[in-house]
């Protein structure tokens, strides 16, 4: 493949992430400011939106998913050094896996019977807000950082073929 495609391909997926993380910053502080209740809040960073899925088994069934926020963005985010990783790019592998490794690790560790990523029962509770507050401006602060890598090894694929 070539290396101009694949960087293409990260540069769309580091700009998704970027967006997702500043819909996090937007819905954290809305939560602080009280413009949001918390299980209101709560199921805005958690769940996406409903989406029809089309299962083909005997009839045609309508079946609702409820898409989470968190579960894509660990996806998008660990598919980025997976794909570095098998088009042989190891320099910038090295910088985008530990991320998605502690991503996967935090949502490994998620303890059972909770709500998800964000509870409600626990957010306003220990400062957890704060920490979520400052975990998503690291998280754009850190996708800012890998989306001008990329484009740098962007420019640099485009000059060199």
């Amino acid at each position: 493949m070539s290396d101009i495609l694949v960087f293409i391909i990260c540069l769309l997926d580091g700009l998704l992430l970027m967006i997702l993380s500043v819909y996090f910053i937007i819905c954290l502080s809305d939560l602080e400011c009280d413009f949001l209740n918390t299980k209101q809040g709560c199921v805005r960073l958690n769940q996406a939106c409903h989406r029809l899925l089309l299962c083909l088994i005997v009839h045609v069934h309508i079946v609702w998913c409820l898409l989470q926020w968190v579960v894509p963005e660990l996806v998008a985010t660990a598919f980025i050094p997976i794909f570095l990783l098998l088009t042989l790019h190891w320099v910038v592998f090295l910088v985008t896996a530990p991320f998605a490794g502690y991503l996967i690790y935090r949502y490994m560790t998620l303890p059972p019977g909770s709500m998800g990523m964000y509870d409600p029962t626990e957010i306003r509770n220990r400062g957890m807000l704060l920490r979520f507050q400052k975990e998503a401006f690291i998280k754009v602060g850190y996708h800012l950082v890998v989306f001008f890598v990329l484009l740098y090894c962007f420019v640099v694929s485009l000059v060199l073929s």
